[in-house]
Formats: structure tokens, sequence, C-alpha cells
């Protein structure tokens, strides 16, 4: 026990005070202790602050150089990062059964906290902050469970009555009487280490907190190695709507890979409906999106952009290797047969949309020299290359070769 103040005395009132929830043992311990309290969720989002300060934009744990650093019992030293200023304070990781439920952080606005001053004050108070948490996490996950139930049957077109929806909605304060669309979030590798239950939990978590910051009420769900989140559109015009989905994809895609950087993270964003009933369909455009933002090295890959594309990759694969074979065969066999490129001057040639100019430039070549493989190309090819219906051949065709790595 260290010498600056006795635990037993403070026992009886943090033990009270937990009785009321983690803001009130917040509020307790920084009255006892004279100084501001916050504690924090696992990604360092604000669950409690005694001072009430909503100006912390970025938080860094630091461990104290000068003492051995055990993330799950140790206090050590961290840094807050606020809007005008950089505190140092001291900070224990509240656990329970091993679960790291975040993080109890006391901070000075004057002089730096002593380490091993405080220790017993914090580990004591974490743990009372533990069982609250572990509580409300309970709680939490049994509500989900329902609301999971009904976001499983919505986003699988198993309600069929709009009212059904709408009713079942305003019990968790979702308003399905306006648009609403689907996005998608999962990892682009399909490996084991995604469908651990904590990982996933983990990217829900930074949905669900992003939601919040934006004054949405969350609708979202873990499936398997999915995040799906359902979003409000409130605004009619449709640039506006595309600008705010596509940085709320964003943020959240930079936050997830800030947490696992060695992992490569993806989404998809399916079209806006009026009727909920017709979500599934923005479900599973979503996914169509999210495969096809892959493919094509798209970042935020909204369904309704993807026109050609998306009828390509839904269609039978055989066929479209068929398709692929019949319209450049004749010139793929003939670079195998002489070693040589004229399938990449082609391709180089539809992706500048067949403009002579920019396609020089783009292949290094002089344009006399661009002008006589294009005379080879249509000669083995027997077509003209100023033929729309030829031109529309060749880029489906390439869209064939990039959608199905032919």
């Amino acid at each position: 026990m260290n010498n600056h103040f006795a635990i037993p005395e403070f026992i009886q009132e943090l033990s009270t005070a937990s009785s009321h929830g983690v803001n009130q043992i917040v509020q307790k311990l920084s009255t006892l202790l004279s100084l501001p309290v916050l504690v924090v969720d696992p990604l360092y989002q604000v669950l409690s602050c005694s001072t009430g300060i909503e100006a912390i934009d970025e938080m860094v744990i630091m461990p104290d150089q000068q003492q051995e650093f055990n993330p799950h019992f140790s206090v050590f030293s961290c840094q807050i990062s606020t809007i005008d200023s950089l505190k140092k304070g001291l900070v224990n990781p509240i656990t329970l059964n091993n679960q790291n439920l975040g993080y109890l952080i006391i901070f000075s606005n004057d002089t730096p906290l002593v380490a091993g001053l405080y220790d017993d004050a914090l580990i004591y108070t974490a743990s009372l902050c533990a069982l609250q948490m572990q509580k409300k996490l309970e709680l939490k996950q049994e509500r989900q469970k329902f609301k999971d139930a009904f976001l499983f049957d919505l986003l699988y077109g198993n309600i069929k009555q709009k009212k059904d929806i709408t009713e079942y909605g305003e019990i968790w304060g979702w308003d399905f009487s306006i648009p609403h669309i689907v996005i998608v979030f999962s990892y682009k590798e399909d490996n084991h280490f995604f469908t651990q239950k904590q990982t996933i939990n983990m990217l829900l978590q930074v949905v669900e907190n992003e939601l919040i910051s934006q004054n949405f009420k969350p609708i979202a769900m873990a499936k398997q190695s999915q995040v799906i989140t359902i979003i409000p559109l409130v605004d009619t015009d449709y640039d506006e709507n595309r600008a705010k989905l596509e940085a709320f994809a964003m943020t959240v895609l930079k936050k997830a890979t800030k947490i696992n950087p060695e992992f490569e993270l993806a989404c998809g964003i399916g079209k806006k409906y009026r009727n909920p009933t017709e979500l599934f369909r923005s479900y599973q455009e979503a996914k169509v999106a999210f495969e096809l933002g892959i493919l094509l090295n798209i970042t935020t890959p909204l369904f309704s952009d993807l026109g050609l594309e998306r009828i390509l990759y839904k269609h039978d694969q055989q066929d479209l290797k068929e398709y692929y074979n019949h319209t450049l065969g004749s010139l793929l066999e003939h670079d195998r047969n002489h070693d040589g490129n004229l399938i990449e001057t082609l391709e180089v040639l539809a992706a500048n949309q067949f403009d002579m100019g920019k396609t020089a430039k783009a292949s290094f070549l002089h344009r006399n020299t661009l002008r006589y493989r294009v005379k080879r190309i249509e000669e083995i090819l027997n077509m003209k290359l100023d033929d729309l219906h030829v031109r529309l051949d060749i880029i489906a065709a390439f869209k064939i070769k990039q959608l199905r790595k032919i």
C-alpha cells in the first residue's frame, strides 16, 4: 500500500458509486483523487470523463520506459492529445476473464503524475469498472440477439410487409419510412483470422462508433466475416448522399486499418431503396460491389456505378470465357506464335477509348508505329476498330479478362 492515501478509506465510497454505473465510479474517483478521470473502450473512444471534455482528438498509450510493461495488469503512463494541449497521465487496463474491456486513465492539468503513487486506487477502481462494463456488455449482447434476428430476416427478404419492418424498427429507434442503403465491410483475404469473433466485433464497434458520431442510431450487425450496416438517406440530392456515403466508408476503412494495419479491408455499397422490404436487394448489391471493388481496385465501390462490370460478373463464367476467346482468340494465338504483344497494344487502346494520341503516349509508341500495329490487329481479327459494335465487343472482352482473371 502506498503512502499517498489508504485504499480502504475509499472502498466503501467507490463500491457504493459502482452500483450506479461507470459514470458514477469515474466521478467518485475524480473527487477522491482531485484529478480528472477518463474511461475509454479498447479503441480509445471515450466512454466516460469526469470533466465532461469532448475535445479529445487522439489518445496515445505509451508505456513508461522505467517500468516493466504488462498490458493486462501494470499501471503505465500515457499521453492524451487534446485540441489545445498534450496531457500526461496514468492508465490501467480494464480487464475481466482475460478480455480487454478498455482503460481507466487519470491525468493532471499541471504536473506529470508519478507512476506507483496511484496504482492501488487505479487497480481497484478498474476492477469495479470491469464488472459494470461486463454487465452492460452482456445486456447489449442479449439485446443484439433480437436485433440480429430481425436484421437477418430483413437482409434476406424474409419480412414481406413494410408495416412489420417499420414497427419492429421503431423498437430500436430506426425510421424505415425513409430510404436506406446497405454497406458491407469485410477483409480482402479469406482467412480464418477474420472469422474470429473478437476481430469482427472490433470492426463492428468501429462502424457503430462512426455512425453514432454522425448522429445515426446504428443499424449494424456482424455476420461471419462481414460487418453489415444499413444507413438512412435523409438527403434527396444524389451527389450529396454519394459524398457522405463515400466519406463514411473511407473513415471506417482508415480506422479499422489502423487497428489491424497488416490486413486490408474493403467495402461495397448497394443501391438506395425506399421500401424496406427491398433492402435485401441492396445487401446483395453491396456484396457484389465489394467483390468487384477488389477486382477493379475501387476503394469505395457503389453498385450503381458498376454498369457493364456487374452484368458480366453475374453471367455464366464459361459463356464469358467463350465470348472472350471468340473476340480476341485469333490475336492471342498470333502473339503466342510470334512472341508478340499486340494484345497489350489493343488493351491500352481500349482503355483510352480508342484515342490514337492518348494510346501512343500511354504506350510510349510513335504514332506511326501505333498505326502499323492497329492495322495488323485489324487484319488478324478481321474487323475494323472504328466500328462501334467492334469496340463494344473488345471493351467487354477486356472487362471479362479483368473480372475473371483470364
